[in-house]
């Protein structure tokens, strides 16, 4: 037998398991070229190209797989099936036979399991692949077509992406909301209350008041009561349940809050926990768990925690996407107290980084199956002559699932005026508390927050726009070209993506539409499900262009005339020289010039 994954790390992990013969390819071996689009513009149908660097992969393959059994055990996703049908086109006709494996923990259970439901791979659902072509060449499409013509209007290197761009979008009109928003002053009322010698607040009922005299007008009122009487006193348990284990795009936005990591850093540090069998596969929107690792949770926390922290019967967690239910949430994938962490990190030789991702992980998968939190929440009602003042408050009463994993709002915003949660004392209705004061606080409207790039993420999931494997990828990119930044934890844009979006805005506005984009998605899904065709997307987004034709190239696919002009006057008004292995494609030129122009962005601000 011979089974063929993706990454190094994962088949010497898997090698050492099995013991059997485990090759990698190390990502995608070919791809779409570099020096031309790559795609006939009248059937759509893609010319792949070995990648320079993996030109004998092939011939390797077709040599280990000879009379062989070979398990296709690219990445449970479509980028994943991707590979293995390209492998598969490589070794099919000189393997015994050829079988889909997909694994989702590296673990002894887990390979095994793999193995049991690997299937020939003629049986595999080849939507997935459809899918892949339809996304690769699409974005192809919009890349070559747009590209140029956003470079040449706009006389610099610029680069449109059909999901990229909208992501673009989100950052520049959120910036410019900020900048348009005019802060107006409002004025909060409270009255000072005191019982047995617990101070505390109650709010009037109308919470902000516009004009200034019209809260001076009730203190009037009220000034020389020195008591204020329950009218109401609501006393109720409120119940915090745990989130479930988490999903890609949860994962990203809580170590981006709990950890300050990116996206990108996220998937690679969980990459690396993936492939040494230390947690389930990463790229997932499912929050399903194994019932056997559950049963593993109960019995830990009954035994360290007690049974007041195990629920009943198991919590059950509820995926968005039905289809996911088939995955896992991401989990670890051997149960183990707290404590013996450290012990796991020096085995598995994990880094810091790694470690603090882990323990993430690990104690929301543990925390998802534990016992509410519970809360006595308090409201009171109080009347001073006339005038209606309303004190809220609550107090933790049994912690459960916050023993474990504490609860942050990780899309946190600046919202104002939150109730103020304070301690109240015991008050029974009917009674007269004794009044200290009022208290008027002046207030502002505030501006709505910028994206950290963990609520970028989110709101990218919210509209519907790309899918788990790709929002790293499409950070780094608007990042990477210095269309946005992060400053001081939060995302804004730079000039060349403002002077980007309001190009596309003008011109390509359907590329930047957040519905459009949605829908195209949806439509990959239903590629996916063998309802569409790759084809018909790729039409419907080159028909969205004009059915256009990318600019003609020189021979070779070598720099237009202009690009050149445009680069040796960049490099000239910045003391530098172009390599000259530089000057053989476009395309390598036009990577120095976006690195040249990004760079001078980004110390400008």
């Amino acid at each position: 037998m011979l089974i063929i994954v993706e990454s190094p790390t994962k088949a010497k992990k898997i090698q050492s398991i099995l013991n059997v013969k485990t090759m990698s390819t190390v990502g995608h071996f070919k791809d779409l070229p570099d020096s031309s689009i790559g795609v006939d513009l009248a059937t759509y149908e893609p010319t792949f190209v070995f990648h320079e660097k993996k030109a004998n992969l092939p011939q390797e393959l077709r040599a280990a797989a000879r009379g062989k059994t070979v398990m296709l055990a690219g990445d449970p996703d479509r980028e994943g099936y991707a590979i293995s049908c390209h492998i598969y086109e490589e070794v099919k006709s000189v393997a015994k036979e050829c079988l889909r494996m997909e694994i989702y923990e590296v673990t002894a259970k887990g390979l095994k399991e793999s193995l049991a439901r690997a299937v020939p791979f003629e049986q595999t659902n080849r939507g997935l692949y459809n899918a892949f072509l339809g996304r690769r060449i699409g974005d192809r499409l919009v890349g070559y077509i747009l590209s140029p013509i956003a470079s040449k209007t706009l006389r610099s290197s610029y680069s449109v992406g059909r999901v990229q761009s909208p992501a673009v979008r989100l950052v520049v009109d959120r910036e410019r909301e900020i900048r348009a928003f005019n802060s107006s002053p409002y004025w909060m009322l409270d009255i000072q209350l005191d019982k047995d010698g617990t101070t505390f607040l109650a709010r009037h009922v109308n919470g902000k008041f516009l004009q200034q005299s019209d809260a001076e007008q009730i203190i009037a009122l009220i000034r020389a009561e020195t008591h204020a009487l329950a009218e109401k006193v609501d006393r109720k348990e409120v119940r915090q349940s745990a989130k479930p284990p988490f999903t890609t795009v949860d994962l990203q936005a809580a170590a981006a809050a709990r950890l300050k990591f990116t996206p990108e850093q996220t998937m690679k540090l969980a990459q690396a926990l993936f492939d040494g069998g230390v947690i389930t596969y990463h790229r997932t929107d499912s929050v399903r768990m194994d019932e056997s690792f559950i049963a593993e949770i109960r019995e830990f926390l009954g035994k360290s925690l007690g049974v007041d922290y195990l629920p009943p019967q198991p919590n059950q967690h509820t995926s968005k996407n039905s289809q996911a239910e088939a995955h896992e949430g991401i989990r670890p994938t051997h149960m183990h107290s707290v404590a013996d962490i450290s012990a796991l990190i020096k085995k598995e030789r994990l880094t810091p980084d790694h470690a603090k991702l882990y323990e993430l992980i690990f104690k929301r998968a543990v925390a998802s199956q534990m016992a509410a939190a519970r809360y006595d929440s308090t409201t009171m009602l109080f009347s001073v002559a006339g005038e209606r003042f309303k004190a809220a408050g609550r107090v933790l009463v049994f912690d459960g699932f916050l023993k474990v994993y504490a609860e942050i709002d990780e899309e946190k915003e600046k919202k104002g005026e939150d109730d103020k949660l304070q301690l109240l004392p015991p008050v029974e209705t009917g009674e007269l508390v004794p009044k200290l004061g009022e208290i008027l606080d002046e207030k502002k409207t505030k501006p709505p927050g910028r994206f950290t790039l963990g609520s970028l993420v989110k709101e990218l999931e919210k509209l519907g726009i790309g899918r788990p494997s790709t929002y790293a990828a499409i950070t780094k990119n608007i990042t990477d070209r210095g269309y946005i930044k992060v400053e001081k934890g939060k995302v804004v844009p730079l000039p060349p993506g403002e002077t980007l979006i309001d190009f596309l805005r003008d011109k390509h506005a359907w590329v930047i539409d957040y519905e459009l984009t949605s829908k195209m998605e949806t439509f990959l899904d239903l590629v996916v499900e063998n309802k569409e065709t790759w084809q018909r997307f790729c039409r419907g987004v080159h028909n969205k262009m004009g059915f256009s034709i990318p600019p003609v190239r020189s021979a070779g696919g070598g720099p237009s005339e202009a690009q050149i002009k445009y680069a040796n006057a960049l490099a000239q008004k910045n003391c530098l020289v172009i390599p000259e292995e530089i000057l053989q494609t476009g395309r390598a030129l036009s990577f120095w010039i976006e690195g040249v122009v990004g760079k001078k962005v980004r110390n400008n601000n």
